[in-house]
């Protein structure tokens, strides 16, 4: 009798122990706008098919993350194969206001044996997906996971898995991993990464999850957050927990043969073939691929047919593209080829990205009247145009832009944004005359994302004007500080005008305004005043005929104004030369012995001289070099600054550390503020640091652990410029204070001004 009760016991036990245990095995939460602020909400489960679990779980409980919870029924109970059971649970939820809500679902349990969660029967399932509602930002619907996770894998080879995640609101996705979580959604205690043989990771632009290469069989869980980012806030996140099964097996992941990227523009149709095979010669390939493409609502990819099955498959891919399908992120297509191998099929995956590139505006042309030119150009095609953007730059190189570049490239300013895009002209006004004009225009999208660009239409101001040369501190005698000026004749002078000519001189000091030449001569040397005194200085010159009829005004063009400050060890020059001419490059001179020998020649603005005693006196001076791009004026250009005295600091100051981020950079070649680095004292005290710079999609565009950081505006996935505007950084610093190692974290923006 008592054998038989034990006997029954331990069968209960058995059967209450199965029943609560042994089958979850992966696990989503996603969402889509239903209306104001209601949402339907998916759970999506793979379950251990064996575990009669399964069959009890027809519902599961919801924490809505606004305090209450639910549980909400199966809508789905599909057999998979292979072990696997989906599950799909759905309910409606309506939240009283704007805000954050991390909706969570924690259940009983993993199933038995996961490798790198201990005592994983005993652990539950818990996940979660982070919901933004924010008026400001927008609806927002979730990212869908196309691919269920049920792909296997062999000790030693490849594994590869993409959930093909795909945003139905064209929101920018980033990925990473994360640790899985049990209980309460705590970290689970002892929890692994998979052992590899090389790596373990996840591209955070793709989401293609590789493991090169597994060690050991049995079954894994991970799991990876995939982060919503619009305007550069993230507005969502869903995690994926997964099991994945390794075992020890000797088949070979088929191969999948298609190009990898692609690029067109906006309206032309996509055509390619997708081929697969398979090392096996006697293995059969099930050939299917999913992604965004197929999932747009406005002229849908298609693929002919949906799956191919056979010893070397193929797909015929399809999409005719239309001017809806234009955004800044590529789109991705992924592709899975699955054998039928014995023990184990295998899967390999492909992602392919696609590039829709808004077109570029066309017959832009530019035409010169007076100091304007007018430029124009066809009406632009694409009404969900957000802008038309126009730049300038001095001189034409007429670049053509690369098969899949948009945007522009360095070296040229933004000079006006239309709204209305329908606008097909422009004037640009008070340009200088001497110098050579490139002008393109760039279409801009809600989403940031930029056109290619036009082509380059050039302009040359007709040369009836004179042109100021040289405002320089008199090279014969340095000290007095007097200013030599100097200016070319007009090369095309109309008929109209009798010689001889002569000129009127305008000298502005500081502000105040003067004339202090009148004649014939195209040279001036200004006595009346000392350079090395002077806070501001430009001159202009006014040309009028024999019958003083006015011919026409120069530019005004300044003094080179250097200024000379001495720290600790150092004399730090700065200096500004605001002139219609290119400055080519400067040389500076240092005074050594009684004369002066040149130290160093820069193309920036600024240096600084570490060469010095401290509580010693030095002299400096600086001469540029320039040039105009009209043919006939002479060149180089050079002009001399004043002599600066500085006197380098007799005591090293006492080091407080401080590290501050500018706001806007000018990343335009000019020499000048062309890269975004900190403001710090103290570097010295650094012990680490961690920068990451990313657009208001969330790609990342660059990260450094330089604490000088040095981002150039060019971004590190396209290798191109990237375009004005604001973008967002988080900075991470670890450095030595006074009672030890702190920390300091700044995040803001950075607006890139070209």
């Amino acid at each position: 009798m008592l054998r038989h009760l034990l006997l029954i016991m331990s069968l209960l036990l058995a059967f209450a122990f199965s029943a609560k245990a042994t089958h979850q095995r992966a696990a989503e939460i996603t969402y889509t706008w239903i209306g104001g602020n209601a949402y339907e909400f998916t759970l999506t489960c793979y379950t251990y098919t064996p575990s009669p679990a399964g069959t009890q779980r027809d519902s599961l409980p919801v924490k809505w993350g606004d305090g209450s919870e639910e549980y909400i029924p199966r809508v789905v109970f599909q057999n998979l194969g292979d072990n696997y059971t989906l599950n799909v649970y759905k309910a409606i939820h309506n939240y009283s206001s704007s805000g954050t809500y991390v909706v969570s679902m924690e259940d009983a349990n993993r199933n038995y044996g996961v490798v790198n969660v201990p005592n994983s029967v005993s652990v539950p399932m818990f996940i979660e997906t982070e919901l933004v509602i924010n008026p400001f930002l927008g609806v927002n619907n979730s990212v869908q996971l196309l691919n269920a996770p049920v792909d296997k894998g062999c000790v030693g080879k490849l594994y590869l898995h993409n959930p093909s995640a795909y945003d139905p609101d064209g929101d920018s996705l980033s990925y990473k991993l994360v640790t899985c979580k049990g209980m309460d959604g705590m970290d689970i205690p002892g929890y692994t990464y998979p052992q590899s043989s090389q790596s373990f990771e996840i591209d955070v632009i793709t989401g293609e999850l590789r493991w090169e290469n597994p060690m050991l069989q049995g079954e894994y869980n991970v799991a990876f957050i995939i982060e919503e980012w619009r305007h550069g806030v993230k507005i969502g996140s869903v995690i994926r927990d997964m099991q994945i099964l390794i075992s020890a097996c000797d088949n070979d992941l088929p191969q999948i043969h298609c190009d990898d990227e692609f690029c067109l523009v906006a309206g032309e149709q996509l055509s390619f073939t997708i081929l697969a095979s398979d090392p096996n010669p006697y293995n059969s390939v099930t050939l299917t691929a999913s992604g965004a493409p197929f999932e747009v609502a406005e002229s849908p990819a298609i693929l002919n047919p949906e799956i191919s099955t056979g010893l070397n498959p193929e797909l015929e891919f399809s999409w005719n593209t239309t001017y809806a399908h234009i955004r800044n992120t590529p789109y991705q297509v992924v592709i899975h080829a699955k054998d039928d191998g014995i023990p184990v099929s295998l899967t390999n995956i492909k992602t392919v990205t696609i590039n829709v590139m808004g077109p570029k505006a066309q017959n832009l042309s530019a035409e010169v009247h007076g100091h304007d030119a007018t430029l124009s150009w066809s009406a632009y095609p694409c009404p969900n145009a957000a802008a038309l953007l126009i730049y300038r730059k001095v001189s034409c190189d007429g670049y053509m832009p690369d098969e899949c570049e948009t945007g522009i490239r360095e070296g040229y300013q933004l000079i006006a944004t239309l709204d209305n895009v329908s606008t097909t002209s422009y004037t640009d006004s008070n340009l200088s005359q001497g110098v050579e004009y490139e002008y393109r225009i760039l279409a801009r999208f809600p989403d940031g994302a930029l056109s290619i660009v036009s082509d380059a239409a050039c302009v040359e101001l007709k040369n009836d004007s004179p042109l100021m040369t040289h405002v320089s501190n008199d090279s014969i005698d340095l000290v007095s500080g007097h200013v030599v000026t100097c200016w070319a004749n007009p090369k095309e002078i109309d008929d109209q005008y009798v010689a001889p000519f002569n000129y009127t001189l305008t000298r502005i000091l500081d502000g105040a305004t003067s004339i202090v030449y009148e004649g014939a001569d195209t040279t001036f040397l200004d006595t009346n005043l000392d350079l090395a005194a002077a806070t501001t200085l430009l001159y202009k010159v006014q040309m009028r005929d024999a019958n003083q009829q006015p011919m026409g005004e120069s530019a005004a063009a300044s003094a080179v104004m250097l200024t000379a400050n001495g720290t600790f060890g150092e004399a730090q020059l700065s200096w500004t030369e605001a002139v219609p001419w290119l400055v080519d490059s400067t040389q500076i001179f240092k005074e050594v012995g009684n004369h002066f020998v040149r130290i160093a020649s820069v193309t920036d603005f600024e240096y600084t001289d570490s060469d010095v005693e401290n509580d010693a006196i030095y002299r400096y001076y600086v001469r540029t070099f320039g040039h105009y791009t009209l043919e006939g004026i002479m060149q180089p250009l050079i002009n001399y600054s004043a002599i600066k005295t500085v006197r380098i600091g007799h005591e090293k100051p006492v080091e407080e550390f401080s590290y501050k981020l500018p706001n806007v950079f000018t990343p335009n070649g000019d020499g000048y503020n062309d890269v975004f680095e900190p403001i710090v004292t103290g570097i010295d005290l650094i012990v680490s640091a961690k920068t990451v710079i990313f657009n208001r999609w969330g790609n990342i565009l660059h990260d450094t652990d330089d604490p000088l950081i040095q981002w150039d505006g060019k971004s590190k996935l396209t290798k191109m410029d990237c375009p004005s505007g604001t973008y967002f950084y988080v900075c991470d610093i670890t450095y030595q204070g006074e009672t030890g190692e702190e920390k300091l974290h700044l995040q803001g923006s950075i607006t890139i001004v070209r």
